[in-house]
């Protein structure tokens, strides 16, 4: 049988650099769009310069991202990780021992309580731990993933294991509580096993458990069950809370090209935090249907050159890996849309590359930048590797 001919990297090519041109458009849009919807602010230009350095830092972050083999990250990832666990556990403990008020004056200051809920270390900067779990437990579980090889279809030495890290991560996340960054968490990590070879029926019984974990949450749970409460019935909104119902109105007055840039009404202290949560509401008013097409045509067209990188990794490591961080920005932001078009209960997830936050910008221009140098490796020769 003759051997299969090896594909140079210029055959590749193309698929790197559209990623890399679709990242820039979503950054450079997000700049824009958090300039619009933070202009009411003061200092009005607050949003867009802290988004704007975070893009500067980001982008050279990506940069060095994309020129390093991407196999760093497997050598580095237990450290990475555990850090990150180490975070989470110090988070869960004061959330679930001090809630916020009841804590002393130097703890809020380091675990500050924002909004009803601990997510937040703020040591220099504020910092979202659960935000950094997004790329950590990718890289780990891609690692372990990779090093596990056919095993990961045993129930005992594969699966349990992988499964059992998720769950433990996806539990400290909740109990701060956050319980949609859990659920995003878990997507990341089913994601990332399942392209390593996990049987389906392992993976039903989890997804299965965690969806029966949800709905007793989302019974049980004060504020999570009033805004299932909310979802289900529209005409509470407006009554109960104005976030939904101010940002569908948004969203929906922009017709087919928007109200214009900066000329958005909904953003001037209508709709809370239009600058992250809601930000696709901003952008519904101001720049219409073509400006939500165009957003969704970007985050689709990252989502295929991410999948593409992943199906032609070098090795396992690299596929398992692109999946992750892929589905990681694909499943965000169809969260965002979907709490903004009433598809689903209020979350609180940012949109990717284009919400404020600086840390989530940084983040995400790393993973950007981490697909692509698995993209730049693939139909090189194994000396190169």
């Amino acid at each position: 049988m003759s051997t299969p001919a090896v594909r140079h990297p210029g055959e590749f090519r193309w698929e790197t650099r559209l990623l890399a041109v679709v990242t820039l458009m979503l950054t450079a849009m997000g700049i824009a769009s958090c300039y619009a919807s933070g202009a009411y602010l003061a200092p009005w230009f607050n949003e867009a310069t802290q988004q704007g350095i975070a893009a500067v830092i980001g982008g050279v972050l990506f940069l060095a991202a994309a020129k390093t083999d991407y196999r760093i990250w497997r050598k580095i990832a237990l450290p990475i990780f555990l850090a990150t666990v180490v975070g989470l556990v110090l988070i869960a403990f004061v959330a679930v021992f001090w809630k916020g008020k009841q804590a002393s004056g130097s703890l809020r200051d380091i675990f500050p309580y924002i909004n009803g809920a601990h997510r937040w270390i703020k040591v220099g900067v504020q910092l979202q731990v659960s935000e950094v779990a997004r790329f950590t437990l990718a890289v780990w579980l891609a690692a372990y993933a990779a090093a596990l090889g056919t095993k990961v279809r045993d129930f005992n030495e594969g699966f349990l294991p992988l499964i059992g890290v998720i769950a433990i991560v996806c539990g400290l996340v909740a109990t701060e509580p956050s319980v949609t960054m859990a659920a995003v968490l878990g997507v990341i990590g089913i994601t990332v096993i399942f392209t390593a070879g996990a049987r389906v029926p392992h993976l039903a019984l989890a997804v299965l458990l965690a969806a029966v974990m949800v709905l007793l949450v989302l019974k049980f749970d004060a504020v999570r069950s009033k805004r299932n409460a909310t979802f289900k019935e529209p005409a509470l909104a407006c009554d109960v809370t104005t976030q939904e119902c101010q940002g569908l109105i948004g969203f929906g007055r922009g017709g087919v090209k928007g109200v214009g840039f900066g000329n958005g009404t909904q953003k001037l202290g209508h709709t809370p935090e239009a600058y992250s949560d809601y930000l696709l509401s901003v952008i519904g008013e101001e720049w219409g249907f073509v400006g939500i097409i165009f957003v969704a045509l970007c985050f689709s067209v990252f989502c295929w050159m991410g999948f593409r990188v992943a199906r032609t990794a070098p090795d396992p490591f690299g596929t398992y890996l692109a999946a992750g961080l892929t589905v990681s920005v694909g499943v965000t932001a169809f969260m965002h849309a979907a709490v903004v078009t009433w598809l689903m209960p209020s979350t609180g997830l940012t949109l990717p590359f284009m919400s404020v936050g600086r840390i989530s910008l940084v983040l995400y221009l790393i993973s950007a930048g981490v697909i692509v140098s698995i993209g730049r490796q693939r139909g090189r020769p194994a000396r190169a590797r």
